[in-house]
């Protein structure tokens, strides 16, 4: 592996670690919500507004660069809000108890 691969592996892995703690955190908030469907609506329409606003760097309207990254972020947060969703509706039957230490 060269430097740039490590690089990209390196950033790769801090943001899928910030993914899976910020999914970890939003599920066990919801936990305590009763509105549960209304929160996750106002999260999609909020990720989705603000990757709107975003927009291009420098006024440029083809920086390809900045578009990539703010659509990847986009998919990337959906997936995710769509998985806590499909759990809350219909939850896992085992695989994610929480277990207690003796």
């Amino acid at each position: 592996m060269n430097a740039l691969q490590k690089n990209i592996a390196i950033a790769r892995g801090e943001a899928l670690a910030a993914n899976l703690l910020a999914f970890a955190a939003i599920q066990a908030a919801l936990t305590i919500i009763s509105n549960r469907e209304e929160v996750l609506t106002w999260m999609s329409a909020y990720i989705d507004e603000a990757l709107n606003k975003s927009g291009p760097g420098q006024g440029d309207a083809h920086d390809e660069f900045n578009t990539q990254m703010r659509e990847t972020a986009r998919f990337q947060a959906m997936q995710s809000l769509d998985a806590i969703t499909r759990m809350f509706r219909k939850p896992p039957t085992r695989g994610y108890a929480v277990r207690k230490s003796h």
